[in-house]
């Protein structure tokens, strides 16, 4: 049997002040996130040094080991200022046995103390289940589990391969090795990826069969969770089959252990007091370019497949968390492996497309919406690329309502207070914090127009809501600064990438509570760049829109007698027709704005006279100015309008009444106003994208409208609108919306190429600085990015 110690000289220097982890240490270190990317020859350490494992926002846990109810599960998680758990069971049920209203609590109570979900424990192929047992509870816990995930916020499911059944190894290995494909098959149509680990299972304790079971199932959707401390109880080094699994390593376990008295046994103990070389293994994982979550699965106190429980799990738990963040590691001795080049990640963004995230502004509040889940995903994804989490929150009420909100936002925040609490934004970022003059920002949206149908990958095109816009794009860039950062050191250390991931795009929010409070809080860069679908050519330019409503407040009449009620349906339709016809030109016949005459409605009944009813209408503009004359310009035509409609119906009885009345109950009222609209931006924006090798938006075509007005009046700084595919060739907020994966590559190319010449600028204008006279000025701020 297993057994556990802990070192009581440890005991007592694990909980002293300069030791103990802390929320501040809650999101990873900037100095991880650079200095584990520097280019040996300048930031290598001396072979004496030694560095902590740190930061504690990379290291979580197995949520069970310190508590079984889910209260004591987030409270050792904060108490440890984690921003993640590791879910296995909720007060001993296993999550695939829970329902899913206690998971959608679950998920309630876990992104309300800010903290994501990093993977699942399945019971797939486990201990319990040998390769002769009924393969139907494996698909089953994978479907339920992929739709925890996405309530979860996580994709990743920890699987094993099955014990052999009594079987001989030829038909054990067969058995795993078919089960095992069909289920990355179905993992793939879900979006969710396998984790095998290092444990029990035909391929648990051997690399060649590691290797084996990727190779003969050939999945992106499979990859490997080592567990540092597996191999002491079955009797293999760790160490030594984690070197041959690198490559496909996507989580990690922690735990350490001496072997026990018999075979099998183990004497678990804290982290490097045993014999797994745990240090040796993060050291290993880190020069490859390891950059994803280390999980505490200490077995000191709980041994699940073992049936033991402490009383006090909590307590050895937390000394365990505290000795793996303050566990001294050797001097990295080799500079970072060269890695292969990060491909669009397709599983993302499946598990992405199948997670709903229409706000309630598009589907109204009985809908589900699971934007917070989405964006704890993308974390988790991008963390494994090196992006730390800056922020995962929501604006205040006083930051979201003003004048130019829109109306819908107003009421709506006003009628339910966990509205905006329902729809975070996210920022991330890739190296330190740095000077907004040495740092690009990308800016994508997550949430979606409603309706569309089911999510679907063929190879090579992906189809449903948010493929092109703009999870799709989302996604891609994730793809593209990655490769940036492995070939170029800069990005990541002497250049800063921050990632804004927001909701209220859609929905008419128009990024007045995700876009406008991150930009005001001065998450920007010197380049800006909103991922919407532009062909691959970079728009410099964003349209704003004003939205007017005109309203008919008359009364109704009986078909009998049409003459009596106020027939809001002809004002209204005489209306439209009048300011579609005032508002298409203007006298030079090119006017300054573009209306769309968009929705009326007045009743659905044949035998009545409506009299209430609206037409809404749309006002496009580029400047602030073409806005406002937009305004004048439709309360000009509104009256004549109304003027019009008295003279020409005064005379016919049936609509006297509405003629004489029409000025009294026609109301103009703004759903939204005073938006500003991304202008021209300076030259050296546009030298750099073009020694990038990214096309211009033509002149002559007409831009649209997107967070990127938001931008308009950053000092120092260029802003264009750039991504794959188009809102009308694939279908953007219509059915059968799609984006080809080719697409998406192209624009991850094109993002890289992108950060490479943005380095390459900082770098010049740091040569500049250094090299230029005293009396000559050397702040080139304004001409960085010329040649």
């Amino acid at each position: 049997m297993s057994r556990s110690t802990e070192s009581p000289a440890y005991a007592e220097h694990a909980e002293s002040p300069e030791h103990a982890a802390s929320p501040a240490h809650a999101e990873p270190s900037e100095h991880a996130a650079s200095s584990a990317d520097a280019e040996p020859s300048e930031h290598a350490a001396s072979p004496t040094d030694t560095r902590p494992l740190g930061p504690t926002g990379r290291i979580t846990g197995i949520g069970d080991e310190a508590a079984p109810d889910l209260a004591g599960q987030i409270a050792v998680a904060r108490e440890l200022g984690w921003t993640s758990l590791e879910l296995r069971s909720l007060d001993g049920t296993a999550l695939a046995d829970l329902p899913e209203p206690v998971v959608r609590e679950a998920a309630g109570r876990l992104h309300s103390a800010g903290l994501g979900v990093v993977c699942l424990d399945s019971r797939i192929g486990n201990w319990a289940r040998p390769v002769t047992g009924p393969f139907s509870a494996d698909l089953e816990e994978l479907e339920r589990l992929a739709e925890h995930g996405r309530i979860l916020g996580c994709r990743s499911l920890r699987v094993m391969s099955w014990t052999d059944g009594g079987l001989p190894e030829e038909a054990w290995a067969a058995g795993a090795i078919d089960r095992m494909r069909r289920l990355a098959r179905r993992a793939e149509s879900l979006g969710v990826e396998l984790l095998h680990e290092n444990c029990a299972g035909w391929a648990g304790s051997d690399a060649s069969r590691t290797l084996r079971l990727l190779a003969e199932v050939g999945s992106p959707a499979l990859r490997v969770l080592f567990d540092t401390g597996n191999g002491v109880p079955y009797g293999y080094d760790a160490h030594a089959l984690l070197e041959e699994l690198l490559p496909y390593v996507a989580h990690v376990h922690v735990k350490d252990a001496l072997p026990g008295d018999r075979p099998g046994e183990a004497v678990y103990t804290l982290p490097g007091e045993g014999a797994a070389r745990v240090a040796d293994c993060v050291r290993l994982l880190e020069e490859y370019g390891y950059r994803g979550a280390y999980s505490l699965e200490p077995h000191l106190a709980v041994v699940p497949h073992e049936g033991v429980r402490s009383e006090d799990a909590a307590g050895p738990f937390v000394r365990a968390a505290r000795r793996l963040a303050a566990l001294p590691l050797p001097a990295p001795t080799a500079a970072l492996k060269a890695l292969p080049r990060p491909a669009v990640d397709t599983g993302l963004l499946l598990h992405l497309l199948h997670t709903p995230t229409a706000g309630p502004l598009e589907t109204g509040s009985g809908a589900p919406h699971l934007t917070t889940a989405a964006l704890r995903s993308y974390a988790t994804a991008a963390q494994r690329l090196g992006f730390g989490t800056v922020r995962l929150g929501a604006p205040a009420p006083s930051a979201v309502l003003r004048d130019d909100t829109p109306a819908p936002v107003r009421r709506a925040v006003a009628a339910d207070p966990a509205f905006l609490a329902d729809q975070p934004s996210l920022v991330l970022r890739l190296g330190p914090e740095l000077p907004r003059e040495r740092t690009v920002m990308f800016n994508v949206h997550l949430d979606t127009v409603a309706g569309g149908e089911p999510p679907a990958f063929d190879g090579a095109r992906f189809t449903g809501r948010g493929a092109v816009d703009a999870k799709g794009p989302a996604v891609a860039l994730l793809a593209g600064v990655a490769a940036a950062a492995r070939t170029c050191p800069d990005i990541g250390r002497d250049v800063a990438v921050l990632v804004q991931a927001v909701a209220g795009e859609e929905g008419g929010a128009l990024g007045t509570f995700g876009t406008r409070p991150l930009v005001e809080a001065g998450h920007t860069g010197r380049l800006n760049v909103f991922c919407e679908p532009t062909g691959l050519r970079h728009l410099p330019r964003a349209t704003a829109a004003a939205t007017a409503r005109i309203t008919v407040g008359g009364e109704d009449a009986v078909d009998d007698r049409p003459e009596a009620g106020h027939n809001a349906t002809v004002l209204l339709g005489f209306l439209a027709q009048h300011l579609a016809a005032a508002l298409g030109r203007d006298a030079s016949g090119t006017p300054p704005f573009t209306v769309c005459v968009a929705g009326l409605h007045t009743g659905t009944l044949h035998n009545k006279v409506h009299g209430t009813g609206s037409l809404l209408l749309n006002l496009a503009y580029a400047t602030a100015e073409a806005g406002a004359a937009a305004e004048r310009a439709l309360v000009r035509a509104l009256d004549a309008g109304l003027r019009e409609f008295a003279a020409r119906f005064s005379g016919t009885p049936p609509f006297a009444r509405t003629a004489g009345d029409a000025a009294r109950i026609t109301r103009l009222e703004w759903e939204k106003r005073g938006l500003p609209a991304l202008g021209p931006q300076p030259e050296w924006g546009e030298k750099l994208l073009a020694r990038a090798g990214v096309d211009r938006w033509p002149d002559d075509e007409p831009a649209f409208t997107c967070d990127a007005i938001w931008a308009e009046g950053l000092p120092d700084s260029f802003t264009t609108v750039f991504g794959p595919g188009s809102l009308d060739a694939n279908r953007a907020h219509a059915a059968g919306e799609f984006v080809d994966l080719a697409d998406l590559e192209a624009f991850a190319d094109r993002t890289a190429a992108l950060l490479t010449a943005f380095a390459d600028d900082v770098r010049r204008r740091d040569g500049a600085r250094r090299t230029a006279p005293a009396s000559v000025p050397t702040d080139l701020t304004e001409k960085a990015g010329t040649a």
